[in-house]
């Protein structure tokens, strides 16, 4: 990988951007069906391990009944471009741009949903997640699960959830987060840029 003054990727552009949430509203017929930034943060979860499912499989976990229509294909395309974007920007040590500001003050609805796609893509391929290095990963990850939202009524997370300082401040860590997260995967020997400000214990819960 590259140094650290590298940019970060852009996953699309932005009117790629604008025809991927076209094509999602679309495709949404279910309250559960992903919007654009559920959809951002899954397709950034698959860029991370070394191998992952197809982007034809993503399109049927993100819509309970994704149609075989002129937009799910463009979804398919749309999907591909922006996970090697972001492959591209993991590997040149720039990581990628995200699709809001660290803010949680005007920015929480859209970090939690993209947090949740986040995770929904983890949990799909948990076995490839946590293979190796179960610890590590687990720590890395608990930031992602606590800005999430999914895991607040759990024990671990009330606290957390309730501290707006430190949910702000693990907000701020997800750039370093996904670069860490990609070394894991790929070059383990490497020490990770950040360390988590929560413990490191992995929980087990579907979106």
């Amino acid at each position: 990988m590259n140094q650290d003054n590298e940019l970060p990727q852009m996953l699309l552009s932005d009117a790629q951007l604008e025809q991927l949430d076209e094509c999602i509203e679309q495709l949404s017929s279910d309250e559960e069906d992903a919007d654009l930034y559920i959809a951002l943060g899954y397709l950034t979860a698959q860029a991370l391990p070394p191998e992952t499912t197809s982007p034809s499989q993503w399109l049927a976990q993100l819509f309970a009944e994704p149609s075989n229509t002129e937009a799910s294909q463009t979804l398919v395309e749309l999907f591909d471009l922006a996970v090697n974007a972001a492959k591209k920007g993991f590997y040149q040590g720039g990581g990628i741009e995200l699709p809001f500001e660290l803010d949680l003050a005007t920015e929480s609805d859209e970090i939690a949903d993209w947090c949740a796609g986040f995770m929904q893509a983890v949990i799909e391929q948990e076995d490839n997640w946590f293979a190796s290095q179960e610890k590590d990963m687990a720590e890395l990850l608990l930031p992602i699960m606590a800005l999430s939202g999914l895991f607040a009524d759990e024990p671990e997370f009330i606290e957390i959830d309730e501290d707006p300082q430190l949910m702000a401040q693990l907000a701020k860590q997800l750039p370093d987060l996904l670069l860490d997260i990609y070394c894991q995967f790929n070059a383990p020997e490497e020490k990770p840029k950040t360390r988590p400000l929560i413990g490191n214990q992995k929980k087990n819960r579907r979106r």
